[in-house]
């Protein structure tokens, strides 16, 4: 079925796994993920970032997961890193089922006074809501003022806001790691241990296995995963472009990019789920 985030969160919260989300571009990363929720027989989350609906228009992505879904693994639609209430809005009704409204750049009482507009509105209307306290890297107006979440806040801010899940800063960073990246693992479970409400890990793009079970093990509930797939999708279409088979119909090039997401995001769904 086609859920809400905050259904998928709360089961893998009480299990101890991690719900993988996947930033999707365009068609073959949309059926690539897809085809690994299939093959895997798990639950996923299927998100797109504002300069992906900018792209391709906020109906179309909603629409192609709806189109091609088969029924199979559990699976909601999110949008990652809105950064108003219009977008978000917009969203929902475009049959997304969960949004996230990015507030972290804010002072802590505008971030929650943000936060909490939406989930009011979301929750109206029968759609869960993440927030993020705290700076993940990555992002131009991070950069230079990175901060980790604070235990004492992120209790302020759930009780405040009545958010359904949070994002934290805890040392990810968004697209390509340069070196090797120090992930606060003990923060994730002083969070964890002082919240009710599932953690997400924003930026596991180049970080180890290793890594992401601890971070799993200490409380994280979803994993966002962008960079990762692109880099697939990228290698994957050059290696159909150079095929003896390619000629100028893509659909003879393509699959060969839908096979790269496929197999990349099948590893990272079982990773999470710690198969």
């Amino acid at each position: 079925m086609i859920v809400t985030n905050g259904e998928l969160l709360k089961k893998a919260k009480g299990a101890g796994y991690a719900v993988p989300a996947f930033n999707v571009d365009n068609l073959e990363s949309v059926l690539g993920v897809l085809n690994a929720a299939y093959s895997v027989d798990k639950e996923i989350i299927i998100q797109t970032i504002p300069r992906t609906l900018k792209y391709g228009g906020v109906a179309t992505y909603s629409a192609l997961v709806r189109a091609l879904y088969k029924g199979k693994a559990d699976l909601s639609i999110h949008l990652d890193h809105g950064g108003d209430i219009e977008i978000c809005r917009e969203c929902i009704g475009a049959g997304y089922t969960s949004v996230m409204i990015d507030g972290s750049m804010l002072a802590f009482d505008k971030n929650v006074e943000l936060t909490k507009q939406a989930v009011d509105m979301a929750h109206s209307l029968g759609v869960s809501v993440e927030g993020e306290l705290g700076t993940i890297g990555g992002k131009e107006e991070t950069e230079g003022r990175i901060r980790y979440t604070e235990v004492d806040e992120a209790v302020e801010f759930v009780e405040r806001t009545g958010v359904d899940s949070l994002a934290i800063g805890v040392g990810t960073s968004h697209g390509v790691y340069k070196g090797t990246p120090h992930i606060a693992v003990d923060r994730i479970r002083e969070i964890a241990a002082a919240v009710d409400i599932p953690l997400v890990l924003h930026g596991a793009s180049g970080l180890s296995d290793d890594v992401i079970r601890d971070c799993i093990h200490a409380g994280i509930s979803k994993i966002n995963f962008a960079t990762q797939l692109r880099q697939a999708f990228t290698q994957g279409l050059k290696e159909g472009l150079a095929c003896g088979e390619a000629t100028y119909d893509p659909k003879t090039y393509l699959p060969y990019a839908i096979r790269a997401v496929q197999q990349a995001a099948e590893k990272i769904i079982k990773l999470c789920h710690g198969l």
